[in-house]
């Protein structure tokens, strides 16, 4: 079915035992699918709400690979067509509400495909090497946070026989039980945390998203340490 949404106002996050904070390794996903999709209609993009672990020199996120997955039904024997475009995003904070900082279009399809059955359908980027994202990481102290964003494309954006497949809590890293969109309803702005259910967030709000990238430190960091690093070595020399 495809699920409705209200807002959602509070913040639990669910954090998945043993995060990972390695390198090129797979820093979010692994939830189980649930019997709901969500599209939010034509012009419209979803986000999800991303957290991986962290050490305090861990600011950026380079994504190298995303899987996400849309759950597509048969019309008379056949799937309907649609587009797909893959967004990761910057996550910010305001003290009250999380927001889009840049937004990088990582993967664009026109076309899905065709078929006969109704699918889970994995749509994978591929190896790719986004710009640096820097992570939101006042909310949740040892974490950090992203967005990956989906929006259909094409004549049957809007279809509802296609949406981003619900799932539980993520096995890997974290994630908050809701989510953002951009364009709701044509606002022309973005908005979270949306959540589904009776009160928002009582019913899985979450979608079939797998992330692998590098954590890596700001510039600036780096550059502090270089220079931390070659001060200390003058004090032991001399």
């Amino acid at each position: 079915m495809r699920s409705t949404t209200s807002v959602l106002t509070a913040m639990a996050l669910a954090v998945a035992a043993g995060a990972n904070i390695s390198s090129a390794a797979l820093l979010y996903g692994g939830g189980t699918e649930t019997a709901s999709r969500f599209n939010p209609g034509a012009g419209a993009i979803t986000y999800m709400n991303c957290f991986t672990a962290v050490t305090p020199a861990q600011t950026q996120l380079v994504v190298t690979n995303v899987v996400v997955g849309i759950r597509r039904l048969t019309v008379s024997g056949s799937l309907v067509d649609v587009g797909i475009n893959i967004y990761a995003a910057q996550m910010t904070w305001d003290g009250t509400t999380l927001g889009r900082g840049a937004n990088h279009l990582i993967y664009s399809q026109a076309s899905l495909g065709g078929g006969a059955a109704t699918i889970t359908q994995l749509v994978n980027t591929g190896p790719i090497s986004s710009p640096a994202i820097n992570l939101e990481l006042a909310t949740n102290p040892g974490l950090g946070g992203w967005w990956i964003g989906v929006e259909f494309t094409g004549v049957n954006a809007g279809d509802a026989n296609n949406g981003w497949r619900v799932t539980n809590a993520p096995t890997t890293g974290a994630s908050i039980n809701g989510f953002g969109i951009y364009n709701n309803a044509g606002s022309g702005v973005f908005q979270a945390l949306f959540g589904f259910g009776t009160p928002a967030g009582s019913s899985p709000s979450r979608f079939l998203t797998n992330v692998e990238g590098n954590l890596v430190p700001a510039p600036g960091s780096l550059a502090l340490i270089g220079l931390g690093g070659l001060v200390a070595a003058r004090r032991r020399r001399a």
